[in-house]
């Protein structure tokens, strides 16, 4: 049993560290090569999803028969796909090319907020104490992040902001809209059907074939890696984290893609940020343990 706990974890932060690597990959193609952040989505979500597709096909094809034969649910997996997925996608990758793969990361950490204020809102319930905290901890780390704490200036873009609000905001469709279907179907399945359905839709909006960025060797690497590892490895690793310690715990230990991305900036593309963007990162990445638990002691 420790060892099934410890496996999950491990996987858990690794697929953190994948997502932020991805992120960081971009941000070189961004920055190196006439390359644009939609089109990057469609091929990213393209590859992604029809390589997770034809992974369910061959462990789930009942449940995907069964999915299929339901047009309700159908049309809910491509409105979560489109709406959700594919606009959260557009979204933070507009976010990393208008500011770094880090400050883009930490702001779709809003993401746990917003679906925390509509609870509350369609629940018609006042939040709790441990809801305002976080509330209160992410205005905090935004204002930091975008001002360095002196309301009469603008450290990011306004660009990078609106893209890096829009992003948690399209996250928190992409967790509330397919709500009913996680009662009948696994995550995986779900999750498939959206990038599917996002990366056809990202496909038919963008044309990744038309007049498609020039590479060099670098540069397909560099595009190859956030492919491979910010969808292909991430989505299997989340995969087994969820089977073997749940999605909570998972969703806990992929926030690594944080600190994996801070990192990787400094590291490899020569990023600087001051000790106030480090307390903005910190303050909005302490609201996902704030909300994870569910006795707070306040």
């Amino acid at each position: 049993m420790k060892n099934k706990k410890l496996a999950g974890a491990c996987c858990g932060i690794m697929t953190g560290v994948c997502w932020g690597i991805s992120g960081v990959f971009s941000q070189y193609l961004f920055n190196n090569t006439e390359m644009q952040s939609n089109w990057f989505v469609a091929v990213r979500m393209i590859a992604a999803g029809f390589f997770m597709l034809l992974v369910s096909i061959f462990s789930k094809r009942e449940e995907i028969c069964r999915l299929l034969k339901n047009k309700k649910d159908i049309a809910l997996c491509i409105v979560t796909g489109v709406l959700g997925t594919m606009l959260f996608q557009f979204a933070c990758y507009g976010a990393v090319q208008k500011s770094n793969a880090a400050t883009a990361i930490v702001l779709q950490y809003l993401c746990p907020v917003m679906v925390m204020i509509y609870a509350c809102v369609k629940g018609r319930k006042l939040p709790k104490a441990n809801e305002l905290m976080a509330l209160f901890l992410a205005v905090a780390g935004i204002f930091l992040i975008a001002t360095h704490g002196n309301i009469n200036q603008l450290v990011i873009t306004n660009d990078a902001l609106i893209w890096g609000i829009g992003c948690a905001f399209f996250m928190s469709l992409s967790t509330i809209l397919p709500e009913p279907l996680y009662k009948k179907y696994s995550t995986h399945t779900i999750t498939s059907f959206a990038l599917f359905f996002g990366g056809i839709a990202a496909a038919i909006i963008v044309n990744p074939l038309k007049n498609p960025p020039m590479f060099d060797i670098k540069a397909l690497s560099a595009l190859l890696a956030a492919v491979l590892c910010g969808s292909i490895i991430a989505y299997i690793m989340y995969g087994v984290a969820i089977k073997r310690i749940g999605a909570s715990k998972a969703s806990l230990f992929a926030c690594s893609e944080i600190l994996a991305a801070t990192i990787l900036s400094v590291l490899f593309l020569k990023d600087s940020f001051t000790w106030i963007d480090i307390l903005g990162f910190v303050l909005i990445g302490s609201t996902i343990f704030i909300l994870s638990e569910k006795n707070p002691k306040l």
